[in-house]
């Protein structure tokens, strides 16, 4: 199997509040609209994040994404809001490093940094 892309997606009971919250979080707004109840980022050349408008899913999406400074990151979320707990340090790996929050709608959103 070759995969082209990974599709990445958040249901959303406030699809509104929940695609401001995802723009706060990933610094800009989102790339495309596919469709009226669809939000897309591109977060890599094959990595396509989406919010979309489904009451019926919402609170259930798990999405961790690898930064290049999380200490950096943890502070400009502080800045538009969005708390984010101190980084612990992940066993077995020399610097690599997590920190788990939610988004208002309870989906698990974990950051890394480190190897």
């Amino acid at each position: 199997m070759k995969i082209n892309h990974v599709f990445v997606s958040i249901n959303a009971a406030d699809f509104a509040a929940q695609s401001g919250w995802w723009t706060s979080l990933i610094g800009r707004r989102w790339d495309r609209e596919p469709m009226p109840s669809c939000h897309e980022w591109e977060l890599t050349e094959r990595v396509l994040f989406q919010v979309l408008d489904s009451a019926e899913g919402h609170g259930r999406a798990t999405l961790t994404m690898h930064v290049s400074d999380l200490d950096t990151e943890i502070a400009r979320l502080a800045k538009v809001g969005i708390a984010v707990p101190e980084p612990v340090k992940i066993e077995g790996f020399e610097t690599l490093r997590y920190a788990e929050f939610a988004d208002p709608e309870g989906n698990t959103v974990g950051l890394l940094d480190g190897a």
